[in-house]
């Protein structure tokens, strides 16, 4: 196993959330944090801590007046095969530092967080190899307008890295594209911007919480690295709805549905250098819906469990499917629980099993080309609250 690159040295407990490894909802995590992710990525209508920041952060208010630390550990482990010589990627483990901070004062709720947010990664024995990482610096608000009502926003710097480097005259002895540095933690290209959430959470009674939350896209410039330059490469809008159910005092219901807006943010990747065009990727992805479910049930007042079932189409077309970023896998199992050491301190560990999925690309520059990809995914959080 090989450590790549992860979007920052630190990420925020929703991640998850996104140099991140190569991530499972096209480029984007199925969970952010443990506890999302334990329940197949739903988290829309409910607390789950600081992870909120990258969910939807008017579930901040939800949380009990005080404050609380989240320091998390995640793991992303691709297992990708590309046929036509390329054989199995050696890119299948990436380690994942996280940190949040949320406080709640009243009616108002704030904090910080770090993380990365989503991305994608290979890397062959010919040499040919892609990584690609994107990360948020994540101040959110919320307020609890009644006992009913929250709203929650937040205004995110937005940062992306990627390395490249890929043969595209299918002549072994040269690289078209190479540029990457030596950083487990950076991209060579680099850029940056700012984009922002807005939610909301409405209690329609006792046992029943709707939630939802619109995301700007990241409105991530050119990425530069000297004379190489990357065009079109952005992270989508999201727009997302979702509902926590408390059906006793032991069980609750969570399901979300989320629209990946991809066609507005991936669709020609270009490669420049030196001003001259090395290569268009076409990508036109198509917009993904995302459907999470989850079940958390409390076996005692320590121990909490959960199950979960994550669903979103591969959002590429089989004709520009790309051994390089093949974000492809489309099911999601997942299991977690939670661990109360005392009313301060508990721990929550996700994992998520992803079954293998194959495509055969069909475009004049794939045509034949098999890409199997599965993956296993865990992410481990300590919280404490004072």
């Amino acid at each position: 196993m090989q450590l790549k690159k992860f979007a920052a040295t630190l990420a925020a407990v929703g991640i998850t959330v996104p140099g991140l490894a190569l991530a499972t909802n096209g480029m984007l995590m199925e969970g952010y944090g443990p506890i999302a992710a334990g329940m197949g990525g739903a988290a829309m209508a409910y607390d789950n801590g600081s992870a909120a920041m990258a969910n939807n952060p008017a579930t901040l208010a939800l949380m009990a007046d005080g404050s609380r630390v989240d320091v998390m550990l995640g793991f992303v482990g691709p297992d990708v095969e590309t046929s036509m010589g390329m054989g199995k990627s050696s890119a299948d483990a990436f380690y994942m530092p996280a940190f949040g901070y949320v406080k709640k004062q009243g009616k108002l709720t704030y904090g910080a967080g770090i993380y990365g947010q989503g991305g994608m990664g290979t890397e062959y024995a010919s040499g040919d190899m892609a990584q690609v990482s994107v990360g948020r610096v994540i101040f959110p608000l919320a307020y609890q307008v009644n006992d009913r009502f929250n709203v929650g926003g937040s205004v995110d710097i937005v940062w992306a890295g990627m390395d490249l480097v890929a043969n595209l005259d299918m002549n072994p002895a040269t690289k078209e594209i190479n540029f990457k540095d030596d950083s487990d933690y950076t991209g060579a290209a680099k850029g940056y911007s700012l984009a922002a959430k807005l939610g909301f959470t409405y209690k329609l009674n006792d046992a029943l919480t709707v939630g939802g939350v619109y995301q700007t896209a990241g409105n991530l410039p050119d990425l530069k690295d000297g004379g190489y330059k990357v065009e079109g490469f952005d992270m989508p809008a999201i727009l997302g709805l979702g509902l926590a159910w408390q059906a006793s005092d032991r069980l609750m219901v969570a399901a979300d549905v989320k629209d990946l807006m991809w066609s507005s943010s991936m669709n020609t990747v270009t490669i420049y250098q030196n001003g001259a065009v090395v290569a268009p990727f076409q990508q036109d992805w198509d917009d993904q819906i995302v459907l999470s479910l989850g079940l958390a049930y409390k076996f005692s007042d320590a121990f909490t469990g959960r199950v979960g079932y994550n669903y979103g189409k591969n959002p590429i077309p089989d004709q520009n499917v790309n051994y390089l970023w093949p974000a492809i896998v489309e099911e999601h199992y997942t299991v977690g629980f939670g661990y109360a050491f005392s009313k301060q301190s508990q721990i929550n560990f996700g994992l998520s099993y992803v079954p293998e999925v194959s495509v055969t690309g069909t475009g004049p520059q794939n045509g034949g080309m098999t890409i199997e990809h599965s993956q296993v995914n865990w992410q481990l959080m300590y919280s404490y609250s004072f």
